[in-house]
Parts: C-alpha cells; structure tokens; sequence
C-alpha cells in the first residue's frame, strides 16, 4: 500500500516587512530635506545679500551726512547742498537732511521751498483687465505708447503668469524695452542703481543700444569714482576731472571737493602741489572759504623754493599730481564712452 504525502496548505504571503517601508521612504524623505536646504540657502541668500546693500548705502549717507555738516560748518555751501540732495535722493527721511539742505539754500539765496530730489510719486496706472489675454496685452501696448513703462510692466507681467507661451516673442520685445527705457529715465533722473539693474533686466531680452550701454557705463564709471570720495582724494580727483568734462551729475562739485581735499594732503609735504589742486577746486566751483587756504599754501611753496638755491627750474621733487590729471583709461574700471546728451527715445518693439 502506497503511502500518500499529505497536502500542505499553501501559505499566504504576509503584509511586506516593516525594514521594506522603511526603505521606500528614506529617499522620499532625503528628497523632500534637500529640496528645503536648496530653498532656505536662496532665501537666506537674498536676505543677506539685501542686508548688506541696505547697509553700505546707510554707511554712505552717514559718511556724506558727516561730510557735509564739516562743509556747512566751513561755508562749502554749495557742496554742502549737493551732498544733502545726494541723501535724500536715496532716503528721503534721513534725519535731520531736510532742516541742514534748508540752511544751505537759505545761505545760497535759494528759495527754500524748492522741492529736493525725492522721488516724485508717479501717476497710479489703471487697474488692469485681467478677463483676456488680449485685453491684457492692448493695456500693456496703451502703457508703452505714453512712457508708462512700469504700467506696461505690470500688464506684461500678469499675462506671464497665466500664460508664458502667449505671443511670446511681442511680448518678451515689448518687455525688453520698457526695461531699457525706465533704466536709462532712472539714470538720467540721477537714480544710477536702480537704473542701472533696469538695463541689466532689458539685456537679457535682447542687446542694448549703444545710448542705453553708454549710459550704463558712465553711471557705473561714476558709482566706482564715488567709492573713492573720502577713502583715496587722489583716485577720486583722476576720475571726477573725466567726468567733470562732461558735466555729468553733480561732477563737478565732486571733483573740486576731491581737489580740494587732496590740497589739504599735500599742503605739508608739497605746498607748490597743494596749490595746483586747490586752484583746480577753486576753478571748478568757487568757494570763498579755501582762498586763505590757497593763499597760504601759496606762501609756503614761495618761501620752500626761495629756501633752496639748488632747486631746478621745475622745482624740487615732483608731487605725485601737479596738475589736474587729464582723462584716460583707470585701471580700475573701463574709461565711460562719450558721455550722451540726447533725451531717450522709447523705441516699441512691437506692433
């Protein structure tokens, strides 16, 4: 008799072990931790980024804050209000401005009820018709043709977000030169960063004309000749005398405070030196209080050269700068082109 296997039930599969799960998740959960590390590194780098330009523009004015009190104090007065005006140009509440531009235009005879460079408040757009695409694109066109570039900004802006394929190519040409044109209004109103950040913008739209890069680069050429002013009066005189050529802005004033600064360097060690540059300053932009300065810095190269029989025809030693320096190419930054004088003319790109 054949014995027979017995039948063995067949097993079910179980639910799938807990190290299993636990397996599936882990990339999930490293995804989700890189994801949040990439974002909070940006936003922490936009912030710092925004901290540390809020805080080299509050060291600016403080620094023409106090240079501007020294001037007021002197009788600069002229150069005391371009450094006011400066301020408020880019804080139009920093304390205690308005009251000190009022003293020195009083002391100038300038009404003092002539408004400062405070941004003047532009005209509110229209609220935008959002119900089309069209209509949208009509409003940002209707905003383009009366120079309301921000106008036609916002409209292009809100047709982006609800469609990025719609008329592409008009309405990137339209974006690209409402940029370009609120940029180079900004940099001729005297707002040189934000005008400067509005060609960037329009240049990655398309090349900038040679107007709108000619601009830009004397801003920029300005804003590095800036940096100098109170650091290095020397660097600072180089590249205002390039800039004081062309009347660009408030040069002028800038280069003969710089002159008259690096006079007040050399007036010790070189006096015939100091004079050059103070008759600079003075032939720039008078100022009545650095004539007996000039006189005695006079005085002193007479006395140094009639004290030294040995001296040559040229004089001593030659000081680092005995004349304004005339423009050439920094090596710090690229020489500006020819500085513009036309208005700018908005160019549509589009129909």
């Amino acid at each position: 008799m054949e014995r027979t296997q017995p039948v063995r039930p067949r097993q079910e599969r179980g639910p799938r072990p807990r190290s299993a799960r636990v397996l599936l998740v882990i990339p999930l959960v490293l995804l989700v931790v890189v994801a949040l590390a990439v974002v909070t590194g940006y936003q922490t780098g936009v912030e710092q980024a925004q901290a540390e330009r809020a805080q080299r523009v509050a060291q600016a004015n403080q620094e023409q804050f106090n240079l501007g009190v020294e001037d007021l104090l002197a009788g600069r007065y002229a150069v005391a209000r371009q450094r006011f005006e400066y301020i408020l140009s880019l804080d139009p509440s920093y304390p205690g401005v308005a009251e000190l531009l009022a003293s020195a235009l009083q002391a100038l005879n300038v009404p003092t009820s002539t408004p400062t460079l405070t941004p003047v408040p532009a005209t509110p757009s229209p609220t935008l018709d959002v119900s089309s695409l069209d209509g949208l694109f009509g409003q940002a066109q209707a905003a383009f043709s009366q120079s309301d570039w921000t106008g036609a900004l916002r409209a292009l802006l809100a047709m982006r977000a609800r469609d990025a394929s719609y008329r592409l190519s008009e309405v990137n040409g339209l974006m690209g030169a409402a940029l370009r044109n609120r940029g180079l209004e900004k940099i001729l109103q005297g707002f040189l960063e934000p005008g400067i950040y509005d060609l960037s913008l329009a240049e990655r739209f398309g090349p900038l004309d040679s107007q709108a890069l000619s601009w830009r680069y004397t801003a920029e050429f300005y804003l590095n000749a800036n940096s100098y002013v109170g650091l290095d009066w020397p660097q600072a005189v180089t590249y205002f005398s390039q800039l004081c050529a062309s009347g660009t802005w408030d040069s002028c004033a800038k280069y003969a405070l710089s002159a008259m600064r690096y006079g007040d360097l050399l007036v010790t060690a070189d006096p015939c030196g100091a004079i050059v540059q103070y008759d600079a300053s003075l032939r720039t932009w008078y100022n009545a209080a650095l004539d007996p300065t000039a006189t005695e810095a006079a005085n002193l190269c007479l006395t140094a050269t009639a004290s030294t029989p040995t001296l040559t025809p040229t004089g001593g030693t030659p000081s680092p700068t005995v004349s304004p320096p005339e423009p050439g190419t920094p090596t710090e930054t690229p020489t500006p082109t020819e500085t513009p004088t036309e208005t700018p003319t908005p160019t549509a790109t589009t129909a």
